[in-house]
Formats: structure tokens, C-alpha cells, sequence
């Protein structure tokens, strides 16, 4: 079954859900402990509140990070306006080595799923290969610097 990007979408915006809610109860956690007796400095050197009280910052970031990943979720599907050309919202499917992956442009951070017995990863255009999938179209070939080295991509399929 060919995944549609409504599907691809419904399922990044679950998965987002899923980890909202686990970084929610983390960053409880992390507020719990920042005003817990056991964190309370004790001497000078003591510097369990301070780290506590850090990684409750954190956490919270991150939930907001997440809130705004998933709100635009909620929103409809942005507007296309040229049609088969990669822009955020779009659904791609990307061949390397023999394989595919398929990849749904996100505003920001990103997630992984499954779909349809495929992996689905949502990508934003400030990650690498966000950023040099923007303005492509079926059959551009392209390169990505990573860590890994250079990887070369073609885009096999564009639902924008």
C-alpha cells in the first residue's frame, strides 16, 4: 500500500504525541525534584538543586519543542504551491544503496515511525538533509555531507 501523505502525517503527529506525553512525565519528574528535601544543598559544594533545577529547564524546552512540533500537525496540510516540488509538508520517498526511505518535511525537530511496514521519518529543513531536500523533484540526484561521510540520494517519489 503507498503510503499518502495523510497518512504519513497522522502518524508522525501520534508518534510526536506518544513522546510529548513521556517528556511530560519526565519533566514532572525533574520539577518534583528540584524543590524535593533530598536535592537540597547541604554545603557549598552541593550542587544537586542547581543540576535538578537545569534539567528541569531542559525538559521544559523540550516539551514546548514538542508542543509546537505538534500543533502544526493539527493544522490542515499547508498549501502547495508548486506541485512535485519537496517544500515542508511534502512526502518523499528517497532511494540510497538499494533502499528507500520515506521522508515527511516537518517545520521543526523530527520524529521516526512506521507506516504501512515502512520507516517514516519526520525531517525539518534545519537538519542536512532537510535542508537539501528543499526545491527538489522526482529523479534529482543529491548529495549530504554527515558524519558518516558523503551519502548521494535520489528522490524517487514526491507527494508535495
Amino acid at each position: 500500500m503507498k503510503p499518502s501523505k495523510t497518512d504519513a502525517r497522522r502518524a508522525l503527529r501520534d508518534a510526536i504525541q506518544a513522546e510529548l506525553d513521556a517528556v511530560e512525565r519526565v519533566a514532572a519528574m525533574a520539577r518534583d525534584e528540584v524543590s524535593s528535601a533530598e536535592t537540597q544543598q547541604e554545603g557549598k559544594y552541593d550542587t544537586r538543586a542547581t543540576e535538578a533545577s537545569y534539567l528541569a529547564r531542559g525538559q521544559a524546552w523540550r516539551v514546548a519543542a514538542l508542543r509546537r512540533l505538534r500543533a502544526w500537525f493539527d493544522l490542515p496540510a499547508p498549501p502547495v504551491d508548486e506541485p512535485g516540488v519537496i517544500a515542508v509538508g511534502s512526502l518523499a520517498r528517497l532511494s540510497r544503496d538499494g533502499h528507500d526511505t520515506l521522508v515527511l518535511l516537518v517545520p521543526a525537530g523530527g520524529a521516526t515511525t512506521e507506516l504501512h511496514g515502512e520507516v517514516l521519518r519526520g525531517i525539518s529543513p534545519q537538519a542536512p538533509l532537510g535542508a537539501a531536500l528543499l526545491g527538489l523533484e522526482t529523479a534529482d540526484v543529491f548529495e549530504v555531507q554527515t558524519p558518516g561521510g558523503v551519502h548521494r540520494w535520489e528522490v524517487a517519489a514526491v507527494d508535495a
